[in-house]
């Protein structure tokens, strides 16, 4: 399959906002109808993407080919090779790579996935969240990112 794509960004700009937010209309195929979003410039989608309520993309952040993304996603700037790793203690979760070392998205956060380890680890309420994280590292390794 050919990758075809297109500038998210710049359809974006005629959409109904709300403070930050855009709202989605009807018959964008990467939301639903009603979703909010924030796009950072050129963010740029692949084919089949889709994208939950309340997510945020950070300025030259490019999605591929059939990426899936829940709500409250959050991906910092030149973010590549996003895959959602799932929900946890009260958040979502993504991991992605930006210039060949692997990020996690999380919530509010946005960091290393090293640091993100560092972060939630002994925190006996964030027992899931390492869970996820254990599969963070397992992509990094089959994609080839960095992340200690």
């Amino acid at each position: 399959m050919n990758t075809t794509l297109i500038n998210a960004s710049q359809i974006s700009e005629s959409w109904t906002r709300y403070g930050d937010w855009r709202i989605a209309p009807a018959g964008v195929p990467w939301f639903t109808e009603g979703n909010y979003v924030t796009l950072g410039d050129d963010v740029t989608l692949g084919n089949y993407v889709k994208l939950g309520n309340a997510v945020k993309l950070g300025n030259h952040v490019t999605l591929g080919d059939d990426v899936t993304l829940g709500d409250d996603v959050k991906l910092g700037d030149g973010a590549t090779g996003a895959v959602d790793i799932g929900y946890a203690d009260g958040c979502r979760k993504a991991v992605c790579q930006v210039q060949g070392v692997a990020y996690v998205g999380a919530g509010c956060r946005w960091f290393t996935l090293a640091d993100a380890i560092k972060h939630w680890s002994n925190k006996p309420d964030r027992v899931m969240t390492l869970a996820l994280l254990q599969s963070a590292i397992a992509i990094a390794n089959l994609k080839g990112w960095k992340y200690e």
